[in-house]
């Protein structure tokens, strides 16, 4: 689940296919005179659209800390969950794959690289590199050998495959980072959003010119980044949350229960260069 814990003791929250639809409607405006549209699209906004689906295995009935009352949020460690999480992850890169292989192999490698503060695909914000169980590292070894192979079989005698699917890679690490931005990373206080950057930022196929993006917010739901990078402006976009209220919980069925009685919004955002 992504999380954001408001003061009063309340949480909004949102399921991880949530926050990744949000991602995608930044990937389905990407491009414009300055910077490259996606290709392949459609491959590209499948990808983006399910890349965290693995959570599906366990967002119905999710996991609860009774103690803050909501369930775990996703950078929280979730007592005896590895197993069932990692079971989950493998199924989710094999179910893109069978849709879209090229798809498949960008939800395989953001799965890999989350392991590894993605791949240093960024250098602002700076991650965090942790050390990882004999099991996690177990199952990224195997996700990497299937990684290699499917870039040679999709990849073929096209000289320009690695350097296009690195650019697919990064941009998609991206659209992960401003939907986090918006769901939960980017506030300085329960309704206000604060100023960040993200970079280095690919700006086209074929090229080495990198940029920072700038995001500046101009009021409670609406920013402006700088240099622009949508096809549109202002681009709206939005996430589904549920609303869960303060308040202790004797049992995590009790916990459960206020969370799928939870009334939905819809957080709405508008965003211009």
């Amino acid at each position: 689940m992504v999380v954001r814990d408001l003061k009063d003791g309340s949480s909004i929250v949102s399921t991880q296919e949530d926050h990744a639809e949000l991602s995608a409607q930044f990937a389905a405006h990407w491009g414009n005179k300055d910077f490259a549209k996606l290709r392949p699209y459609e491959s590209m906004v499948f990808a983006t659209t399910y890349h965290d689906s693995g959570y599906r295995e366990w967002e119905g009935n999710p996991p609860v800390n009774t103690e803050k009352g909501r369930p775990y949020g996703h950078r929280e460690t979730i007592p005896s969950f590895e197993k069932l999480e990692l079971e989950a992850y493998v199924r989710n890169v094999e179910w893109v794959r069978a849709h879209d292989p090229y798809a498949g192999l960008l939800v395989s490698m953001h799965r890999t690289g989350l392991w590894q503060n993605r791949y240093q695909s960024f250098t602002s914000p700076k991650g965090r590199l942790r050390e990882r169980s004999p099991e996690v590292q177990a199952v990224k070894k195997e996700l990497e050998a299937r990684q290699e192979e499917e870039k040679k079989s999709l990849g073929k005698t096209d000289l320009k495959f690695d350097g296009q699917l690195w650019f697919n890679y990064r941009t998609l690490q991206l659209y992960d980072f401003l939907s986090l931005y918006f769901c939960c990373d980017g506030y300085a206080g329960d309704n206000h959003l604060k100023e960040d950057a993200v970079a280095p930022v690919p700006v086209a196929y074929d090229s080495k010119e990198e940029v920072e993006l700038r995001i500046v917010p101009t009021s409670a739901n609406s920013v402006q980044i700088f240099p622009y990078p949508f096809d549109i402006s202002p681009l709206k976009v939005s996430v589904r949350a549920r609303v869960i209220p303060a308040g202790t919980f004797a049992s995590a069925a009790e916990c459960t229960e206020a969370y799928h009685k939870a009334p939905r919004q819809l957080l709405t955002f508008e965003i211009t260069g």
